[in-house]
């Protein structure tokens, strides 16, 4: 099941300062003329499989626009089959990303935030970025972004088009309102896409090549990003 986000928002409206006096003003100014925060009775049943944290690069500052690693592990689906367990996805001769076939090694990747990127929300773990195979300068892709709305989608990897701001095939959320899942933002840039299940909830893949698919047009569920000793 996909997952669904909640937000809730709660504006102060704006305050004509001259009607007041210094000892009202000084109160006043003390509010936030904006407040946005998520809530989710699910965050920390999922928070139990997430993934590694990795500290922030020393040359990653606050005032840095280049991506920088939040988390490391295996890029994982969960099926219906196994219900227990994080199962990683392979990488076929190709390099492009597969489900089920032995032969198809599973691979490491960092998830990597992007602060020019929108709704980087660090103390509650949600980011928007990237996810690079670790030790390259490769990323997760989609290799057709511009099929139809409802896909199927398929991933490779490819070389990073971007060290600041990936292109839509690139780009990645890491955290909802449900915990440390990881979806593909979409070609729009604004939607959750994650891989396509059958009515069994097991990963939904191509006749022949194994490539697992991606969309949502019936339903979908999200990805890991999963540690070694959590497989």
């Amino acid at each position: 099941m996909a997952a669904v986000s909640i937000k809730l928002h709660y504006n102060v409206p704006t305050l004509n300062s001259s009607s007041y006096n210094d000892s009202q003003r000084s109160i006043f100014s003390s509010y936030p003329i904006a407040m946005k925060f998520s809530v989710s009775t699910l965050a920390l049943f999922a928070a139990v499989g997430s993934s590694a944290v990795l500290p922030r690069a020393e040359n990653a500052t606050s005032t840095s626009s280049a991506c920088y690693s939040v988390h490391t592990g295996y890029l994982t689906v969960f099926p219906g089959e196994q219900p227990s367990k994080h199962i990683p996805v392979g990488l076929n001769t190709q390099n492009q990303v597969t489900y089920g076939v032995d032969a198809d090694q599973k691979f490491l990747v960092e998830f990597q935030a992007c602060p020019d990127l929108p709704d980087q929300l660090p103390d509650a773990d949600m980011y928007n970025g990237r996810i690079i195979k670790s030790g390259s300068t490769d990323c997760v892709t989609v290799s057709n972004p511009s099929a139809p709305e409802d896909g199927p989608f398929f991933l490779e990897l490819a070389a990073c088009q971007s060290d600041t701001e990936p292109p839509a095939s690139q780009q990645w959320e890491y955290g909802n309102d449900f915990g440390a899942v990881v979806f593909w933002k979409g070609a729009s840039e604004k939607d959750e896409v994650g891989w396509t299940d059958d009515d069994q909830s097991n990963p939904v893949v191509e006749q022949g090549t194994n490539r697992l698919e991606l969309g949502c047009a019936n339903s979908c569920s999200s990805f890991n990003i999963t540690p070694e000793d959590q497989l």
